[in-house]
This record gives C-alpha cells, structure tokens and sequence, in this order.
C-alpha cells in the first residue's frame, strides 16, 4: 500500500510537471508582427508597463475599411525582408527618459466616443496599413502638465519573438521614443514570455513563417 501511494503521488507530479507552460525567454528588444498583414516591427518588451500600446495614427471614418486580409495572405503582403536581417549589436538605445506619449485625443470622457476606430500602422520599411477595429474600452490618463486625454483600446493579434498572442492593445502616438511598440505585462503574461534584459533580439524570427498551401516546400 505504501508503495502504491508513493508510485500515485510520483505520477501526479510528473503529470504536473508535464502540463506547466512552456516558458519563453526573450530580450528587451523583439521582432515582432501584427497579424493578419505581417507588419514587421521591432517591440520593447517591459515587464514594468501593465498594458501594451502601439503607435497609431488614427483617421477619420471616411478611411474606415470593411475586412482583414486572410491568414494565409499575410505571407505576401507582409514585409519581404528577413527578420533577422540588420540585427546589430552592442548597446541598443532605449526609450528616452520622462518622455511623454502625445495624446490620442485631448479630450473629455464626457464627450461622446466612437465604438469604432480607423487608424494607421506603418512598418520598419515604411508599409502602411490601414485598420478598422471595435473599441474595447476608452482609457483617461491625466496628463503632467495638466488636463486629461483618452485613449482607444483595440484587441490586436501580435507575433513577438515567433510567440503568438492575442490581447488588449493601446492606441497612442510613439512619435517621441525609439520603438513603435511596447509590450507591456498583459500580453506578456499571456504568451508566458519572461525577459532577459542582457539580450535583444533572442529570438531571430518575428513570427513562423506562412505559406499558401500551392507554394512548393523549401
């Protein structure tokens, strides 16, 4: 009888074991995507941010668009580059201390907001894509200098590091800091990435590759 309840207890912890997350070490400093079109972008990832945010350029509604390019599309709309390409090396600069992100809109959370936003990504090598998403939520961030602005929250489909992950994304404008994106905890968790700050770019792909299914094997 002992016996048995050591072999029982030895094979529920090796169930356990067998069945905890796969943990994913990345840098401070990822390729990541944004799905469906495989827009190549480099990505902070910061483990002191609660939320992740993105620079957009939001449009007026006459830009709206109706659908998303299918899945299998994104390999021939997305950035012909290779991901690992220009991977540098040394110290990479970080995003500029005090900085402020401009508002999004500089407003009130009295005035009226739209339950739908168009606005515009742009990759490292300058493709523009325009996208029209549900608002999930509307944040109010007080400001340094005074005043209140909003900020639209989208659900956003994100490659980061060849992990993918689908989550809240915040709508700001990064004109003023080095890198268009900046993962915070919330996708981090998601995607169980933990981040090696000695590293950037420990992962040289931003997202498996995808292909039609009439594209020959390589």
């Amino acid at each position: 009888m002992f016996g048995q309840t050591i072999l029982v207890s030895l094979a529920l912890s090796l169930t356990s074991v067998s069945d905890a997350p796969v943990l994913h070490t990345r840098g401070w400093l990822e390729h990541a995507r944004v799905m469906p079109n495989g827009l190549l972008m480099r990505a902070k990832l910061d483990s002191g941010a609660k939320t992740t945010s993105i620079h957009a350029e939001i449009l007026p509604p006459e830009f709206a668009v109706n659908t998303s390019p299918d899945e299998e599309m994104a390999d021939l709309i997305g950035d012909a580059e290779l991901d690992g390409e220009d991977m540098g090396g040394g110290e990479t600069p970080d995003d500029p201390p005090g900085a402020e992100i401009a508002p999004i809109f500089d407003t009130s959370m009295e005035d009226p907001m739209p339950e739908m936003i168009t606005f515009k990504l742009t990759s490292r090598r300058g493709r523009e894509v325009i996208f029209t998403e549900p608002v999930v939520r509307w944040v109010s961030i007080r400001r340094r200098g005074g005043g209140t602005i909003v900020r639209p929250v989208v659900n956003m489909d994100l490659c980061i590091g060849g992990i993918r992950v689908n989550g809240e994304v915040n709508l700001a404008d990064r004109s003023g800091f080095n890198y268009p994106l900046l993962v915070g905890r919330n996708m981090l968790s998601d995607a169980n990435i933990a981040i090696d700050s000695s590293k950037i770019f420990a992962a040289r792909k931003a997202c498996p590759p995808i292909r039609l299914k009439t594209d020959p094997p390589e």
